[in-house]
C-alpha cells in the first residue's frame, strides 16, 4: 500500500520530469499572454485561429477546421456561436446535411487586419520568453558522442 510519501514522490518526480505538463503549463502561458494582447479587440487567441484558417482556405467545414486546428468540436462550437453571433463569421448549413460551412464576414476580416499589431506585438513577446527555453532544450538534444547527431 502506497503511503502519502510514497505518494507525494512520484507527484514531485512527475512535476519535475513530465514532458506533458510543461508543455501544457507553457501552452497556458502563451495563450494568456497572447489573449491579453488581444482583449482590447474583443478578440480570443482561438477566435484569431479560427480566423485565419477561414482567411487562409475561403471557406471550410466547421469538421475541416476542428481538424487542421487539432481543437475538440464543443470548444469549436462555443467559439463560434460567439462569432456568429458578433457578425465575424457566418455557419450555414450544408446542403447534405452533415454540418456547417463557415465563411469568414467583412466584420471578421476587419476585426482580424485591426487585431494583427497587437498579435505581432504577442508574438515577439512570445518569442522573447521561449527562444531561451527551446535553446535550452536544444542544447541537452544535442548529439551524445562526438559527430553523433
Amino acid at each position: 500500500m502506497p503511503t502519502p510519501d510514497d505518494t507525494r514522490r512520484l507527484a514531485m518526480e512527475m512535476r519535475r520530469e513530465c514532458v506533458a505538463m510543461r508543455v501544457r503549463l507553457l501552452n497556458r502561458r502563451i495563450s494568456r499572454l497572447y489573449d491579453a494582447a488581444l482583449r482590447p479587440y474583443g478578440v480570443t487567441t482561438a477566435q484569431l485561429n479560427i480566423m485565419t484558417a477561414l482567411a487562409l482556405t475561403g471557406g471550410a467545414r466547421a469538421t475541416d477546421i476542428a481538424d487542421t486546428l487539432a481543437i475538440e468540436k464543443s470548444t469549436l462550437s462555443r467559439n463560434l456561436a460567439r462569432m456568429v453571433e458578433r457578425g465575424w463569421i457566418s455557419a450555414v448549413d450544408e446542403a447534405r446535411g452533415t454540418g456547417k460551412e463557415l465563411q469568414l464576414l467583412a466584420a471578421g476580416r476587419k476585426l482580424f487586419e485591426r487585431a494583427i499589431p497587437a498579435w505581432r506585438a504577442a508574438q515577439r513577446q512570445a518569442r522573447k520568453e521561449i527562444e531561451p527555453m527551446l535553446l535550452t532544450a536544444l542544447d541537452a538534444a544535442g548529439p551524445s558522442s562526438p559527430g553523433g547527431g
